[in-house]
Formats: structure tokens, C-alpha cells, sequence
């Protein structure tokens, strides 16, 4: 009896709504503990549902930097192709975790999940924190990148290159003046502008995703191992397990922008033949492309779009793309992959781009990469 009343109360006392799918714990109260402005601030930031009003609620800086639309680099991680990301998270649940004093700001974290959809399983998309702070003496909202670059990280910037990493991290110069060098010769090779990047680093992805202000964040399971990821808006890079030098993600921001009529498997391709793929080089995940078609004859390659992961290291995405890449530039160099980049973003233009520059027809794709892929490699 005394635990099912236990219960009871607990369940009774376990949030507070504020209003549609936003809710507190119950234990935020606001009479003990000196945080109802920085709560009402991310309650009221929530509740306009529309970033362009949400836009009151942010620091002026990020405004500026990121614009009044795309402030809120949550966003950047999970968005479902919407164009507005507060009005997205009216069709979650948004629970308020915590308040924390941190040095001069306010650390509010909360979970964002939708509705569950089967019996037993949850549906939390992240757990993430973003901080209150002033901002020209009015309180407002800060993301957690900033916040944390500040307080939790060691800064040094070599060349276009500004790197951000753990403090505890002995800084490798020679890898960064590698990694700068490389910014430099790939912009003159394709012709593009030099500009500051931002590079963040660190051995997990844990560690990464908590600089971002992800406590947890959907898909983000099984064995680490290395990845990357560019935010090609901002400029920005976030390399998981490599250290000081991971081209692949440098090259999204350098071409990205510039190429927009890119072909994913061949923006992909690309990165990962100048810059590798996991941290490992073209060649050693063509090794396993090739083994993985000679045990799955039934794979069909002049449909190889349809074709995604060999594990969680290898994609054919990538591997596949890499190929095509180096056999083009082996024929042309820069100016023909150049043209390759502008050469269309839908699956009909990619099988046509492989026609027009391998001379390869799409229905005879599957006996070629066969064919050349045992002649590298056996």
C-alpha cells in the first residue's frame, strides 16, 4: 500500500505542463531555487512554435552569425528537411530537466521526444542543453557550442584553420599545419575561395555530441569508431577519433557551397579520395567492396544507388563514389572533375555523368567495377 501510494505521487509530481508538449520535472520550483527567468526564458522561446519570433529570445551575436532563421544549431542534427525547426518541435513532447548555475550563465537541459509509437520502446530524439546568459544586459538564450568553446576547450588557430579541442589534449602542430596546407592546395586545385574554419576534435563522439550540447542524441549507438561531420553553413567541422587531420569533412566546406548541382555519391566520392573515409584511405574500403561483391554475386551494380552500408565502417556511398572520382581524375585532373561537380544532383544525371566521362553505359556498370576491382586488387 505505502508503495503504491509512493508511486502515485511520484507520478503526480513528476511534471508540470506550461503547455502543449512542454513540461517541467517537479522539481524546478522556482520559489527555492533562483531560476524562473532563465526557465520562463526557454518556456517562452519554445512557445512562439516559429523561429523568425523565437529570434527575440537568442544573443545577438548568433543572430548575426547564423542568421535569424538558423540560430538554433540544434537544427543542424535532426530537422526532417523543415524549414522552420520550432515549429517541428510542436509535434514533440519537450520535458525540462534542469537548471544549473555555470559561471556566469544558466544551463538548462531537456529531453525532446515525440509520442511513442510501439509498446515498449521510447522515442527521445535528443537530450540536449543550451544556456541563458546576459547579452548586453537583457537575459537571453546562447547555444551550446559557443558556451562550451568557451568554458570547456583549449583554441588555436594555425593558418584558415581555427581548432578546438579537449584541454587535456597535447596539441599536434605538425598534423594541423598538415591539415592547413591541404586547405590551401585543394582551394587553388578547384578554384575556390580560402575562408576560416572552424575544426572541433576530440577521441569520442560522446565528447563531441557534449560540446554541441547533446547529452544524447538518436542513432548515436554501438562501437565508437572514427567519423566526421560538416556544417558547411557555418563552416564548421567535427572530427571524431582523428586528431588534427581529417581532410574529408574540409573538403564539404570547401566545396559544398560552390557546387551545388553535386551529386551526393560523387560529393562523398570525392571527399573520400582526397580525404579518406573513417580514417582510412579509398583503397582500403575498395578492398572490402571488392570481397563483399564476390560474396554477394546478386548484387547488382548498374543499380548501385540502392545500395548503402557494407558496416559501419565501409559505405558503397563513398567507396563506390571514391572510384568513380579517381578514375575521372586519372583521365582529366582537376579540370575535368571540375566538371564532374557541376554535372547534376539526380539519380538519371549521375548514371548519365558516368556514361559521358567513364564511357561506361549504366546497364554495363555491374560487369565493369567487377571486373576492375578484381583487376586491382587480385
Amino acid at each position: 500500500m505505502k508503495i503504491t501510494l509512493l508511486v502515485l505521487l511520484i507520478c503526480t509530481l513528476s511534471s508540470k505542463a506550461y503547455s502543449s508538449g512542454i513540461y517541467t520535472n517537479y522539481d524546478l520550483d522556482t520559489t527555492v531555487f533562483d531560476i524562473g527567468e532563465p526557465l520562463n526564458l526557454w518556456i517562452n522561446f519554445l512557445k512562439t512554435e516559429d523561429d523568425s519570433l523565437g529570434a527575440k529570445y537568442w544573443n545577438k551575436a548568433e543572430l548575426e552569425k547564423y542568421s535569424d532563421s538558423a540560430y538554433f544549431l540544434a537544427e543542424n542534427e535532426l530537422q526532417f528537411g523543415s524549414d522552420n525547426f520550432l515549429k517541428l518541435l510542436t509535434y514533440t513532447n519537450i520535458k525540462i530537466l534542469s537548471v544549473r548555475q555555470v559561471g556566469e550563465y544558466h544551463k538548462i537541459t531537456s529531453i525532446i521526444e515525440f509520442d511513442l509509437m510501439e509498446e515498449g520502446e521510447s522515442n527521445i530524439q535528443y537530450i540536449l542543453h543550451v544556456y541563458a546568459g546576459l547579452d548586453e544586459g537583457e537575459l537571453k538564450l546562447f547555444n551550446a557550442l559557443g558556451v562550451n568553446t568557451k568554458l570547456n576547450l583549449n583554441s588555436s588557430q594555425v593558418g584558415f584553420i581555427k581548432f578546438h579541442y579537449p584541454k587535456y589534449h597535447e596539441f599536434n602542430y605538425d598534423l594541423a599545419n598538415k591539415l592547413n596546407d591541404f586547405v590551401i592546395d585543394f582551394s587553388e586545385n578547384f578554384d575556390v575561395p580560402l575562408d576560416t574554419i572552424d575544426y572541433y576534435f576530440a577521441p569520442t563522439n560522446e565528447e563531441i555530441q557534449r560540446i554541441k550540447g547533446f547529452d544524447f542524441l538518436i542513432g548515436d549507438n554501438g562501437k565508437g569508431i572514427p567519423s566526421g561531420k560538416a556544417d558547411a553553413d557555418n563552416r564548421i567541422v567535427y572530427s571524431t577519433g582523428l586528431g588534427e587531420y581529417y581532410p574529408h569533412e574540409i573538403i564539404h566546406i570547401l566545396i559544398n557551397p560552390y557546387f551545388p548541382n553535386c551529386h551526393l555519391w560523387l560529393n562523398e566520392g570525392l571527399a573520400t579520395y582526397f580525404g579518406m573515409s573513417r580514417g582510412k584511405e579509398l583503397d582500403w574500403h575498395l578492398r572490402k567492396v571488392n570481397l563483399h561483391l564476390q560474396n554477394n554475386p546478386d548484387i547488382n551494380l548498374s543499380n548501385m544507388l540502392d545500395y548503402m552500408t557494407i558496416d559501419q565502417y565501409t559505405n558503397f556511398k563513398y567507396a563506390l563514389g571514391g572510384y568513380i572520382i579517381g578514375k575521372v581524375f586519372e583521365k582529366g585532373g582537376y579540370q575535368e572533375l571540375k566538371g564532374i561537380l557541376k554535372s547534376g544532383k539526380t539519380d538519371e544525371e549521375f548514371y548519365g555523368t558516368i556514361s559521358k566521362y567513364l564511357g561506361v553505359k549504366r546497364e554495363n556498370l555491374n560487369e565493369y567495377i567487377r571486373n576492375e576491382l578484381k583487376t586491382r586488387f587480385e
